[in-house]
């Protein structure tokens, strides 16, 4: 965790002189995650017999805006995002034992370290510039929480929840819900940057990892986020 801390920073001071239009950002906003889940197995978050749906959630970027040819920029970011996904309950509990017991998931909310790396056109329009860019992303897990319900016989027994850790190690405590560490996808964005340094934009970033670390289940992060920011120091205008 501090290894990628340091190396973002050795990159945006390592920017820093190359351009003397290079600018500082701010960037926050909402999100919509939800997750690609394919598979079931027992005890995995996945097995809520219903279906998924957003989870609304925030994020905050810290970004570099870099020259790199007329028209075109690199723009890094060090963003804190929470992601996650909500688990609707079924309507249909046709096939249930009676008198089991049974856990459903509710919501899943994990809050990341993310750092998009894109690179952006910018073309003039109106009072500012119309701008769209798309480019890799890295992520790290750092932390998060689990919510479910014990159904028995179509009816909540009791709310339950417990922390997502995210590890590379395997361990069979059923009182936490283990996650891969490491999240990578592509990230899209458009946008409008107007003369007066405000940004206004939106981006879809779609996970290519698997991060749930049971075997017979694959879940992958989704989300849309729509932005706010500012852009200190400019001379590019």
């Amino acid at each position: 965790m501090r290894t990628i801390a340091l190396l973002l920073a050795m990159l945006f001071i390592g920017l820093m002189p190359a351009s003397s239009q290079v600018s500082l950002g701010i960037r926050a906003g909402y999100t919509a995650s939800n997750m690609h889940i394919t598979g079931e197995a027992p005890g995995s978050f996945s097995v809520s017999g219903g279906s998924m749906e957003t989870y609304h959630g925030w994020h905050v970027d810290l970004l570099l805006d870099v020259p790199l040819a007329p028209g075109l920029y690199l723009q890094p970011a060090f963003r804190y995002i929470t992601k996650g996904t909500g688990l609707k309950d079924p309507t249909d509990h046709k096939g249930e034992l009676s008198g089991i017991y049974i856990p459903r998931g509710n919501s899943l909310r994990l809050n990341y370290l993310e750092m998009p790396l894109s690179v952006v056109y910018k073309y003039p329009l109106g009072k500012g510039r119309i701008t769209a860019g798309a480019g890799p992303y890295i992520a790290y897990g750092l932390n998060g929480r689990y919510s479910y319900n014990i159904v028995q016989d179509g009816r909540t027994v009791s709310r339950n929840s417990k922390d997502v850790q995210f590890t590379r190690k395997n361990n069979d405590n059923l009182a936490v819900l283990r996650m891969h560490p490491w999240d990578a996808g592509a990230n899209f964005s458009i946008g409008y940057e107007f003369f007066s340094c405000l940004t206004l934009g939106a981006n879809y970033s779609l996970g290519l990892t698997d991060n749930d670390r049971q075997e017979l289940t694959s879940s992958k992060n989704r989300y849309m986020g729509i932005s706010l920011g500012f852009l200190f120091s400019r001379e590019d205008y």
